[in-house]
Formats: C-alpha cells, structure tokens, sequence
C-alpha cells in the first residue's frame, strides 16, 4: 500500500490570518498519489539508522570489549606495573569519564542495588554529593541501563539508548513541522551522529543533549494544541535535561527554544495576541514545572555551588572555535587523531571533543537545498519556521567560530563560565532540522507554477546560496591548511600534517561528490514520469541516508574506545592492601600512582579526585608545600617527601601515601662505592650492609641499553644471610634510563640496621645484556633508608605505597580545643606540625573540652551517615576529617546537635562526657523542600494527563454519539 505525499504542506492555502491546523505526529501531508513509496525509502532510513546504532557501539553490545577508555588507566601504577604497560591507547581525550562520571555512576548504581540511594560520595576529595544533585545525570532515565546491567556492559547501552531516544524525539519534532517520514528519519540520523553527540559520549553531556529535540518537539506540540498536557510535556522534556548533568547544554538550550516559541506562537495565530501569549505562558509554566520535577536536585546543587571553589572557568572574548575547525563537518579526521599510534594527533588550540564540527557529506548537501529554496520549504513547513532555522543557525555559527564581535556573549549568564563551542549541542539540532528540510524539499520536487521571471530568480538565488557555501568551504579549507603550522612543529611534522589533511579531505569531497549526485539524480528524475524514473529517484533518495550512516561511521568507529574487559577498571595488589588496612581513614595518590577517581566504586577513600571541592576543605588543602588546586576539579598531589609527611595531611586522615615504582624513593640516600667497572645485571649477586631502615635499592645502567618490550621488567630480590627471601621488588625495563640511577622500592624496614644482605637481579623481556656501574665484580648498590620523616614503606610493587605514622585518624575524639577565629591562622596552625591529633581548632568557642580521652567504636561509616558509640571520660568533640561543612547535620543520643566548622575545612561535634551516640548524617537543604516539591509536580502531571485523556474519551464519545444522532434522525426521516 503507497501512502500519500503532498506537493504543498496546509500551511501553503491557508489564509494569513487564519491559525494553523494542529497537525499529529502520524499525519501523512494531504495531496495527489505519488507514484514513488516513502514506505520504502523509510524503511531504508530506520535500516541506516540501525546501521549506524549497532556500528557505533558493537562489541560492548554483547561484552566482547567495554565503551569505556579505561586502556588509560594503564599510564600509570599501580595498573602499568601488573601486566597493563604497552597497551595501545584507543583515546586520550577522554579522561573526565574514566576518573569521575562512570566510577562514580557505578558506585550510585552498586548502592541502589543494595537498596540504597547514595546521595554523598565520601571517597573523593572529602567527600562530594552524589546522588542528591544532577552533575552525574543519576537521575536521567538515559542512565538507566547502569541500574539494570553488569557494570561493564552499562556505558555501551547507555550509548544505544541515548541514540535512539534522541533519533526518534528529533523524528517525531521533525513530524511536527509536517516532514515526511522519510525526511524525518533522517533528521534522527544527522542529529544522533552530530559531533556533539558522539565526542562527549560517556559524559552526562550526551544524555542531557539527547533531550534536546524533546524539548522542541514539546513546544510545537503546544503552539499546535494549546493544551495543557503539552505543557506538561514540556515539563517532562526540560526536565530531562535539568536532570542530565550539564547545566550549560540546558541554557543553550533554552536560549535558543525561547525565540523559537515567540516566532511560531506569532507566526501560528497572527492577529491573536491572545492565544499567542497564551502559548507563551504555557511555555513559562512547562518550564517552572520542570524545576519544580527536579528540585530534589536542584535544592541540594545550588547549595553545593555556593559553597565549593571555582576559579579559572572565567571565559575570555576571545575563547571561540576555529573557523578552520569546520573542515571536519566533512573530513572529521581531517586535523589529525585521537590516538598516539595513529598521528598526527590533534593540533588545534581548542582539543578534538571541543573543536569537532562533524555534519557529514549527506547533511551538508541537504542544508544547502534547504537554504537554497526558500520557496519550497515554505510551502509545507509552519509559518516562520525556515527563517527562524536559518538565522539562528548563522547566529550561532557566528557567535561559535570567532566571528568578529562576538566575543560581546561571554559578558552573558551561562556563557562567561562555559565554553562558547558547547553550544553546537543544540546548533546541531538545526543542522539536522536543516538536512531533514532539504530532502523533503527534493522529494516534493514539482514543476512550479511560477512565471518565467520568478522562476529565472529563483535558479539565481539558489546558485548565489550554492556559491557563498563553496566559498566558505574553500576559505575553511585555507584556514585549515594554515593551521598546520602552528605550535612547535618541524618541517616534517608540518608536511605529515599537510598529507593527513589532504587525504581526509579527499575522502570527504568524495562523500560529498556522491552526495550532490544522489540530490541532483533525485531531482532531476522527479520532474519526469514513468516507472523507470521513479526507481530511479527512489535509488537516488536512499543513497543518502546509507551514505550518512557510513560516514558517521568513519567517525564513531576510531572515536569511540572498546576496550578489552580486563583493562575495565582492574583490582590490583595495591587496592588490595588498601582495602585491607585502610580501616575508616583515606589514602592520597599521586600523579604516577593511583589515578585519581578511578576507585570510588571499590569504596577506597582517596583525598584525590576529579571534584569540585568544598571551598574550605580547599583552603585546608592549600596548606600542603607546593600549589594546590591549580584547577578548581583536580586534585592531585606531587610525589614529594615535603607533600607525603605534610602535617595537613595527618589533620585530613590520610593513612597511606601512593606513588609510582618510577618515582624516586622518599629517604635517605648513601651512594654506591666508585672507581669499578660495568657489569652485567643478574649475572651474579650484589652484597650490602643495611646502614637503617632500607626503603630502595638502586643501580646506575649504562650504555649501550638493551632493546626492551614495553611490558619487559627488571627484578630485584632480597635476601638475608642464610638465604631466605626478605623483600622483593619489580620495575618496568622500559624506564632504564643509561646514567641515571634507577630505584627498586623494597618493603624492608624492619631489617635491623648492620644486617648483610645480597640482591638477585632478573629480567624479562629484555633482548640482550644489561649493564650497570660495579665495584669488584658485582653491581654497585646505592641505597635509600629512612630519614625520621614519619613514613614507613609498606608496599613495593605494583605501586610504592608509604603508611604515614603521624597520622590522626579520621574519625577521632579531641580532648581539647583551639579557638583561631582568623582562617588564614588556622590553616598555618595546621600546617605548622605543632596540633597534636586530641586537639581540634574551632572558629567560634564552643562548649569547652574537659582534656580527657574517650573510647570510639564506628558503628556505621557509607556513604550518608557516620554513626559512632563514644565512651567519654570528660566532654570533648568528636572531629570528622571530612568535607561536609554545610551538607551534613549532626545528634547526639537522637537530639539534635550543632555541626561545628573544625580544623578550618572538617567538621566536630561537643560530646559530653559518658556513654553517647553521635550521628553525623547528610541532609538535603531546606528539611528536603525540594523532594516534596518534585513529588507533588509528579502527583500534578500525572493527574494532568489523566485528566486530559479522560476528557478526549469523553468528548469522542460525546461526537460518535451526536453523529450517531443525526444519522439516526435523517434516516427516520
């Protein structure tokens, strides 16, 4: 069966002063058969677009690899050092997601399947919110599939499912505006495969973009019907997106969906203000009962905001894209890749997942035929809909890629602390409004009407548009090629550069000379009858969305890391010792040993993390030598002796100091004797005779140095005097470094000074000799021993992992209290080494301290709530070394009890003296104000629609019933 497909849309007989005709969703466009199938050409379109779902993600689908990057984990101890090293990096650019969104996501995901809604995360940087606000999109039904699936099998779904919600909400807005289904699918698959869409894949940026057409869609419903369950939809729709994650995708958003309300509102009820404004209104109601649906999380955000730090996310008038960034909306690899073992690599001064302006061959095409004929779009399209997809479209491009002035946005709201290029989130949706607009215009192809004259300036307008676009291209084309010339590159790497773009290019002209082609055949053969030419145009019209989907293809599939399972986040021997020795205290990692975030989901408290961090837990953290938080979401200390025995860090808990085998071993170093000559390591034993508490042995390589697999080691094996082993340590050969001395960390500090002991050296996977500096005969040993510094080496491999000895414990009872109401003082005071681990500084006095212990036994200590028994012998306070200064409230024996800033950045409570039960527990702002709001806005929208559905039936069976009537009177007549 043919459906029918209409040369001119209602719209295009309809009086000027007439409203438009709400038109639904599976309304085909009236008008004379036409002799070719849009059935089929639909079915190739949902083909394609399948195509492109099941290419993009592929084996994570089935658990042969993970959608996840975390191969990159491998850069650094303790994963390089257990059999990771050498794994070629599928993706450097997507660092965010490995250390913050899906360990976090999965630590939320593992609590709700242990009937536990997680809102505090206390594993990273003291302790964050984590359920109880939308950064992470937790609530996003798109997240979904990490509360049903194996932790590793998640990101892949969440891709599928994000994919096709997006596609089918920009299908049915495309509906909307009275676009075939044909045209309709396709504008799904330029949208979903939009550079946006695929770059920011497993960030909750993807998730909060996906609602995008939504939110469109919802408004035409509305300016259509004037109901107000459509306002609720719009509820729904914004919604979602205030519950993705990414706020500034949302403003985007909104900023753009504002004026197109105003325009069709006006344009779909000229001459009447009143249902206009009415539209309007109903708008700005969807849109409050969107916040009030996502209050819950809105409440507790907006008070985290105030309290956290954030510096350097200030935008310049001159932060835009290059213009020379849109050579990849058809060539994406055009500046180079995402992988060191496929150069050149990116070389933008804006990275790849910022700068990406991927539209495709296919789309490009469609929206110069869009652009092009105005005349024809019009015909079918509602009343201000091209013009409003045009010029916002060159607004946004305008304001995105360093058009001159532009930088006048940033002074704005939402702009002045988030970059410009984020808004072709929803640029994109016009894009494919714009493509989708063009092939319907092709497939309506009919021989106008029109007179000469009006045709012959037509043919000139639409080959003046067709130049400027050629123009464009050719001036972005220049630009690009002088790119290749920026930084620091030689002659070679310029021309390497230079070929890498060339050849992209290439490939995308040819996309785009097939591309033309197929629109061109299309057209052409429309205006000619008989069988042949309508296969002929059916062929020319399904080339393009095959052609979209394959080259979205070329992007996604290079883009988009799968790998193996075994690199999905590995437990390795160090987070084994953490999780059995750390107890209720924390560990700090560096920036070579334990990547920061990565291990919240085994429930490891790091001070580390990729976080925004509360404002004076910061400043706390700012007293540890050298510049911390130098950005205001990273927090990563250096492997220094100073940094690792810094007295902040007795004062936050830390318990353990992580760092990497190839950083140098904290101590005491004694050099080795001189004056011997090379010789070959493992060839025989070396001798030593321990001078304290041995913390690393060390050797001095020398030349030439033996080729070396990546993952090829070196091992060094202690043994006292009768032979029994007493340390072993493991490196990476590939670090040897010829004259520079190369470190074996050993856990050997319990080796009574002035003991002998001998050093077995090993390889493996080194091709040949390796020769170091001797002394008679055997290898020359430097050592490192203990220097009084407070730490003990506890763990040599697969990372170095130090036991800080001064630590206070996390949890603990002060005995006595401080008072330094200036900050500045405080965080000194705290740095200074002087506090002993029973005293607490507080900003105001409090109930005073009676200078006796207390008993303490943790009792419970998840994510929401401490709770502690103390047995104290005097009043006191109980002090928690965590972040969660305002977020957290505290009783005592069920009474509730003031929750005291302490230590600058943590938290005490006065105790007094006996048996007690303190409680320490997050509390949404305002007694929860905001989850009753959100449940009283679900109770209303259900109700809407209910109602809403009760009054359609009733009003259909009211009109079948009058009908019946009539039908009955004339017949008795």
């Amino acid at each position: 069966m043919t459906t029918q497909h209409s040369v001119a849309g209602p719209s295009a007989s309809a009086p000027p002063s007439a409203p438009e005709r709400p038109a639904a969703e599976g309304d085909e466009p009236a008008g004379r058969r036409r002799w070719w199938r849009p059935d089929l050409l639909t079915t190739v379109g949902v083909l394609a677009f399948v195509l492109f779902t099941l290419g993009t993600v592929g084996s994570p689908l089935w658990g042969g690899s993970v959608l996840a990057p975390t191969d990159e984990l491998q850069l650094r101890s303790p994963y390089q050092d257990t059999g990771f090293a050498g794994i070629p990096v599928q993706n450097t650019y997507m660092d965010d997601t490995y250390n913050a969104v899906i360990p976090d996501t999965i630590l939320f995901a593992n609590e709700l399947k242990e009937g536990h809604v997680a809102a505090w995360n206390p594993y990273v940087v003291g302790g964050v919110p984590l359920g109880s606000i939308p950064t992470l999109g937790l609530a996003n039904p798109l997240t979904l599939p990490y509360y049903l699936l194996p932790d590793a099998l998640a990101p892949g779904y969440v891709k599928v499912l994000e994919t096709v919600f997006c596609g089918i909400m920009t299908f049915l807005f495309l509906r909307r505006l009275r676009l075939g289904r044909p045209a309709a699918v396709l504008g799904g698959l330029v949208f979903a495969s939009s550079a946006f869409m695929i770059m920011w894949t497993n960030w909750p940026h993807t998730r909060t973009a996906a609602f995008i057409p939504a939110v469109f869609w919802a408004l035409e419903r509305l300016v259509q019907q004037r109901r107000v369950r459509d306002a609720a939809l719009v509820s729904l729709a914004v919604g979602g997106m205030l519950a993705g994650g990414f706020p500034a995708v949302t403003a985007f958003t909104l900023f753009t969906a504002a004026p197109y309300l105003l325009v069709r509102a006006f344009a779909a009820y000229p001459g009447q203000a009143r249902r206009a404004l009415g539209v309007v209104a109903g708008a700005a109601a969807g849109l409050a009962g969107a916040v009030a649906l996502v209050a819950f999380q809105l409440l507790p955000f907006a008070r985290q905001m105030s309290q956290v730090l954030i510096a350097g996310r200030e935008q310049q008038s001159d932060e835009h894209l290059s213009a020379a960034s849109l050579i990849t909306s058809i060539a994406p690899w055009a500046l180079g890749s995402v992988a060191p073992s496929r150069p050149p690599e990116w070389y933008l001064p804006v990275n790849l997942v910022e700068s990406m302006s991927y539209v495709g061959a296919a789309g490009l095409v469609l929206i110069v035929v869009a652009v092009a004929a105005p005349w024809a779009a019009r015909a079918f399209l509602p009343r201000g809909t091209w013009s409003f997809l045009v010029l916002a479209l060159g607004i946004w491009v305008a304001v995105i890629y360093t058009a001159p002035g532009a930088g006048v946005v940033h002074h704005l709201p939402v702009f002045s602390t988030n970059f410009v290029g984020r808004a072709r989130s929803v640029v994109w949706l016009l894009i494919a409004a714009l493509a989708a607009i063009g092939l319907e215009v092709v497939l309506r192809r009919r021989e106008a009407g029109a007179v000469a004259g009006g045709r012959r300036r037509r043919l000139w307008y639409a080959a003046g548009v067709s130049t400027a676009f050629g123009a464009a291209g050719l001036v972005i084309l220049f630009q690009a090629r002088q790119v290749t010339t920026v930084g620091r590159a030689d002659a070679v790497q310029q021309a390497e550069r230079m070929r890498q773009l060339d050849g992209e290019v290439l490939v995308g002209v040819i996309f785009l000379a097939v591309a033309v082609a197929a629109v061109v055949l299309a057209w052409w053969s429309g205006g000619r009858r008989g069988p042949l030419w309508g296969r002929v145009r059916v062929g020319a019209a399904a080339t393009l969305p095959v052609l979209a989907a394959a080259q979205a293809l070329t992007l996604t599939v290079p883009y988009l890391p799968r790998v193996d399972k075994d690199t999905f986040f590995p437990v390795t021997q160090t987070h084994r010792y953490l999780m059995e020795h750390i107890g209720h205290d924390r560990f700090s990692g560096t920036w070579g040993g334990m990547q920061i975030g990565a291990d919240s989901q085994l429930r490891l408290r790091a001070l580390s993390g990729h976080q925004f961090v509360n404002r004076r837990f910061a400043e706390l953290v700012q007293g540890i030598p050298t510049k911390q938080l130098e950005s205001s979401t990273w927090l990563d200390l250096p492997a220094r002796a100073d940094v690792a025995s810094s007295p902040v860090l007795d004062r936050l808990g830390v318990r353990y100091f992580v760092t990497s085998p190839s950083d140098r071993v904290f101590g005491r170093r004694t050099p080795a004797p001189k004056g011997g000559t090379p010789v070959v390591v493992g060839e025989g034993p070396a001798s030593l005779t321990t001078e304290g508490p041995l913390r690393a042995v060390v050797i001095r390589p020398v030349g030439p140095l033996p080729a070396r697999a990546p993952d090829s080691v070196v091992v060094a094996v202690l043994k006292d005097s009768g032979g029994r082993e007493v340390a072993r340590s493991q490196r990476l050969a590939a670090r040897l470094v010829e004259g520079q001395p190369f470190d074996f960390p050993v856990a050997a500090e319990d080796v009574p000074a002035g003991s002998e002991l001998t050093v077995e050296f090993s390889t493996s996977g080194v091709d040949g000799p390796l020769r170091a500096e001797g002394i008679d005969g055997e290898v020359a040993l430097e050592t490192t021993t203990a220097a009084g510094d407070g730490l003990k080496l506890v763990q040599a491999f697969p990372a170095v992992v130090y036991e800080r000895l001064d630590a206070a414990p996390r949890i603990r009872w002060a005995s006595e209290a401080i008072v330094e109401p200036d900050g500045v003082a405080r965080v000194d005071r705290e740095a200074s080494g002087t506090l002993r681990p029973d005293q607490v500084v507080l900003d105001t006095p409090g109930p005073p301290a009676q200078g006796a212990g207390a008993d303490l036994r943790i009792d419970e200590d998840g994510t929401d709530r401490i709770e502690v028994s103390v047995s104290a012998r005097g009043a006191g306070y109980l002090v928690v070394a965590d972040a969660v200064q305002g977020q957290f409230t505290a009783t005592v024996d069920g009474t509730p009890a003031e929750l005291r800033p302490a230590d600058h950045g943590l938290v005490a409570v006065a105790v007094p003296a006996g048996e007690h039960v303190v409680r320490v527990e997050y509390a949404a702002p305002y007694a929860n104000l905001g989850g009753w709001v959100s449940m009283l806005m679900v109770i209303a929208i259900v109700m809407v629609v209910v109602v809403g559905r009760v009054r359609d039936r009733r009003r259909s069976t009211s009109e079948g019933f009058g009908a019946a009537r009539q039908s009955q009177i004339v017949t008795s007549r």
